[in-house]
């Protein structure tokens, strides 16, 4: 059994001090030694037969002792902070050892530690958000967007490329007479988009033909390019044209988006409460986000540089996750606007201890409330999502077992019912507003 004793050293910092029993510090350096002596080779003895004391002098007192203690702290600091429930978010360090052999050992172990929230009022607020109103107009926006996906591209023997067209062709591109191969592609596609700067000037170009043009490289979006200020030259020879056609939206059209609708009616019915039940959704996470400011503005509590520094690598990790879908990666982008990853992190400060408070707050208030997420929950959202992805569910809840899979969706759903919580407990009102209107002047989403 361990000897602990904590003292606070200043808002949500822990010095626990730990006495190590005198018989554990001589088994440690026993082992040692016993290791040390069947792993080196000292002259004039036996591999696994030489003396602790010549053993000590060949690798040195204090490397000696420095190995021990190590071995002996990583032992029992995670014991410790078990016997004394404490919640540590930082790497600890060690201060005030005293570790020597026949004695027992005492050291410091300083770290931050979660804070521990004091009371807060979390209910009674209003919040006013407002709510995007599903009109005929939203609908037939999804049945166009519906209507392109599913539509069919035809060859163009004898047109000329117009907008929304699709088509292939070989680009040669050059500065100053050099040609560029990374920019150069002899089996280019693209959409044709009037309002594209380079392609643009491809408008009614024939299967066949040829085009030579300028393109000056001075957008806000090319200050990183290494041509930024000059002109490229392209040259563009057209090898096929595509149009799409559009399926018409009738009763066929609605079978083949999927069997569960046998009607035109049936699927814009079902888009329409999609629609419905996404509006709903956003407007929540408005009001949850605005009640959560109301909480942090009545309450306030230091967060733990630890903490923060930890939210931030998630915000950083999730970006370099997107950028390589890309094709870039952070350094990339540290090295062509010539910032340090110090100063890169540090424009993520406030978002990452808001977020960091958010969490707190709702973690707190689902102690409170003793909010939990029974086996039956996790089943129906395990069953939901195999039903999305198309898998058996065993199969699921197979892979997630005993992994921060299903650590994370036990999470997400408990962060649900808080939040659930939070919307039935306060006043919500919404301000039902068409899309092109919604959060105009008011709360940004």
């Amino acid at each position: 059994m361990l000897k602990t004793q904590v003292q606070e050293l200043e808002a949500n910092k822990i010095a626990l001090t730990i006495e190590v029993e005198k018989e554990k510090v001589d088994a440690a350096y026993n082992n040692f030694y016993r290791r040390a002596a069947n792993s080196i080779r000292i002259p004039g003895f036996r591999q696994g037969k030489a003396p602790k004391h010549v053993i000590a002098r060949f690798i040195g007192p204090d490397s000696v002792k420095e190995q021990v203690e190590e071995e002996l702290v990583q032992e029992v600091y995670p014991q410790a902070i078990k016997e004394t429930s404490l919640h540590p978010v930082s790497p600890f360090s060690v201060e005030e050892s005293n570790l020597r052999e026949g004695a027992p050992f005492t050291f410091k172990a300083v770290f931050e530690v979660r804070p521990k929230l004091g009371d807060f009022k979390y209910t009674g607020f209003t919040s006013k958000v407002q709510r995007e109103e599903i009109s005929d107009e939203s609908v037939e926006k999804v049945l166009k967007q519906l209507q392109e996906q599913y539509s069919k591209t035809q060859p163009v023997e004898d047109g000329q490329l117009q907008a929304d067209d699709y088509f292939s062709a070989n680009v040669e591109v050059s500065c100053d007479g050099e040609v560029d191969e990374e920019l150069s592609d002899d089996k280019a596609t693209h959409k044709f988009v009037e309002t594209d700067k380079v392609y643009s000037n491809c408008k009614d170009m024939k299967v066949g033909e040829t085009r030579e043009f300028d393109v000056k490289i001075d957008g806000e979006e090319d200050k990183d390019s290494k041509y930024f200020g000059r002109s490229l030259h392209y040259k563009v020879a057209l090898n096929r044209i595509s149009r799409p056609t559009l399926p018409e939206m009738n009763d066929e059209f609605a079978k083949s988006i999927s069997e569960e609708f046998q009607t035109f009616d049936a699927l814009k019915g079902k888009i329409r409460e999609d629609l419905e039940e996404r509006a709903k959704y956003d407007a929540e996470e408005r009001a949850f986000d605005d009640l959560l400011d109301q909480v942090m503005q009545n309450y306030e509590f230091d967060v733990p540089e630890a903490m923060i520094q930890s939210t931030i690598d998630f915000f950083i990790q999730g970006l370099d996750r997107r950028w390589r879908q890309y094709g870039t990666t952070i350094q990339d982008y540290l090295r062509n606007s010539g910032k340090e990853m110090n100063e890169f992190r540090e424009t993520f400060r406030e978002k990452a201890a808001r977020q960091t408070r958010v969490m707190l707050l709702i973690d707190a208030i689902g102690d409170r409330e003793k909010v939990e997420v029974t086996d039956s929950d996790y089943r129906e959202e395990i069953e939901k999502r195999a039903k999305d992805y198309g898998m058996p569910v065993e199969k699921l809840l197979s892979s997630l077992a005993g992994s921060e899979g299903e650590d994370n969706v036990r999470f997400s759903l408990r962060s649900q019912k808080i939040r659930d919580f939070l919307l039935k407990n306060n006043q919500v009102n919404y301000d039902m507003v068409k899309e092109a209107d919604l959060n105009k002047g008011g709360i940004d989403a």
